[in-house]
């Protein structure tokens, strides 16, 4: 996967200087924006919507690292439950103890490293806004 001139811009990024990684509100917000974004702007048989889900999935793990337990917000149905991502976090939960899996700065830690190496697929600038 790379970046395309054609496709859409991508909205949600840069995140900005103000994203705290180990916070769940910051995270909230960029789901949101990749759901907007995704069920808006992207065509679905496209490359970067496939991109995109799999960001919206991190960005949602980041934000409620309990899920599929505790509570959650429905997220939109178009977006579906698949992805590398997500179907390997369901997995992981129901192959292990889940206090194992659930030390929440570990696993935020964890996306957060996932999100950075993920967005460099398709968006080849500082992930972080400079201003």
């Amino acid at each position: 996967m790379s970046y395309d001139d054609d496709e859409p811009t991508i909205s949600f990024l840069p995140l900005p200087l103000s994203f705290d990684y180990i916070n769940p509100a910051d995270w909230q917000t960029v789901y949101r924006q990749i759901q907007e974004w995704l069920t808006t702007e992207v065509d679905t048989e496209s490359s970067l919507w496939t991109w995109g889900r799999d960001a919206f999935w991190l960005a949602f793990i980041a934000a409620y690292p309990s899920f599929p337990m505790g509570k959650w917000p429905m997220w939109d149905p178009r977006i579906p439950l698949e992805g590398s991502f997500i179907e390997h976090w369901l997995e992981c939960l129901n192959d292990s103890n889940t206090e194992e899996v659930l030390v929440q700065d570990d696993v935020v830690s964890h996306i957060w490293n996932e999100f950075c190496k993920h967005a460099a697929l398709f968006y080849p600038l500082p992930l972080i806004s400079s201003a």
